[in-house]
């Protein structure tokens, strides 16, 4: 898609286009950099759940996080794509990831701190691996590869989330299923 198409379907003038933005690359960043910011956003818990309310707060966490990337799959698949040949995309992605690796840090401290977590563990390590599989998770789970509805998707996302901090999962009701069982999502 050229810029003359941009403008088209902005319904501007290819003069206007160049009054905001250098070139598409620009904008794409533009875009990009929007996108980023809501999904960071959008999976901010905040005081929306008390800090004992641990398993619950990854739980929604990771609901938000499925969310947000589900709204915005194509062009977080851009950012991915241009990231593997473009340094300045490259920069963009791993600003976007240090973002939620810094979060994912901060969080389990407060656990260690609480005495929910396992103190062994070291934060930075520990946030970047877990983010990294439920980023990746998050992509593989717009293909129609996983066969997990969201409820089932949150719940394997939560279970191993906590346990690899050794945070234990509230007692399920009897009855309730899994996310391998018939009862679940």
């Amino acid at each position: 898609m050229g810029i003359d198409d941009i403008a088209l379907r902005a319904g501007v003038s290819h003069g206007t286009f160049y009054t905001w933005f250098d070139s598409k690359e620009t904008l794409l960043r533009e875009i990009v950099s929007e996108v980023a910011a809501e999904v960071f956003s959008a999976t901010s818990i905040g005081t929306r759940l008390p800090a004992k309310a641990a398993y619950a707060r990854i739980e929604a966490a990771n609901r938000s996080f499925l969310r947000a990337v589900t709204r915005h799959s194509r062009i977080l698949r851009v950012l991915d794509s241009l990231a593997d040949t473009q340094e300045d995309f490259r920069q963009l992605r791993s600003e976007m990831r240090e973002s939620f690796v810094q979060r994912g840090m901060e969080g389990l401290i407060r656990l260690q701190e609480l005495g929910l977590a396992d103190p062994l563990l070291p934060p930075r390590a520990t946030a970047s691996a877990l983010g990294a599989m439920v980023e990746s998770f998050a992509h593989v789970w717009q293909d129609p590869v996983e066969e997990l509805d969201e409820a089932a998707a949150v719940d394997v996302l939560t279970r191993l989330w906590a346990g690899a901090i050794g945070l234990a999962p509230p007692a399920r009701p009897a009855g309730e299923g899994t996310a391998e069982s018939p009862g679940a999502g």
